[in-house]
């Protein structure tokens, strides 16, 4: 029994990804745990910080490329809502801009600039906590977009293109910490 529903299994994943059902690496890790993966527009320079299922199919349906998948790891939900918060998603379409934000101040800057909520992507830390790295918010005010880094790659990539740091959001497990 426990071998025929192991093969049911893996034929059915096998099923799945061969009919491009899997267009990327998963990006849950666990039941607790989504994958923050960055996402880009070249022709809207726009990053995209893609958590849940529709982010992913968003980004997918609106031609924006994949770039990387281990910027970090949010909570899918709180654990404890005393020390984590809510990383929403916002979209400015006259800007064609996705910005994820977590603070009170990074909300405000996006309702006041005309951004619509979107919905909440998953869950951060409030402060810095043993195995957790900032998620740092980037701003470029030449191509109107928000950048969400964490990782090394992903902070480096923002300076280069001549990004601005804006503030810390809150803060998340590196995407290499499983």
């Amino acid at each position: 029994m426990i071998r025929t529903r192991t093969l049911l299994t893996l034929g059915t994943a096998l099923l799945i990804s061969s009919a491009g059902a899997i267009a990327h690496p998963a990006h849950a890790l666990s039941e607790h745990w989504a994958n923050l993966v960055t996402y880009y527009h070249w022709g809207q320079e726009d990053n995209f910080s893609a958590v849940t299922a529709d982010d992913h199919f968003n980004a997918r349906g609106m031609g924006y490329e994949w770039i990387r998948t281990k910027e970090a790891w949010v909570l899918v939900e709180p654990t404890d809502t005393n020390r984590q918060k809510p990383l929403i998603l916002f979209y400015n379409s006259a800007r064609g801009d996705y910005m994820s934000t977590a603070t009170a101040d990074g909300i405000a800057s996006a309702l006041s600039a005309g951004y619509v909520r979107k919905g909440v992507q998953g869950y951060i830390w409030k402060d810095r906590q043993p195995g957790t790295v900032p998620l740092h918010q980037y701003w470029n005010p030449d191509r109107e977009d928000n950048f969400a880094a964490a990782s090394p790659e992903g902070t480096a990539s923002a300076e280069s293109a001549h990004y601005q740091w804006v503030r810390i959001e809150g803060y998340v497990r590196p995407g290499t910490a499983f």
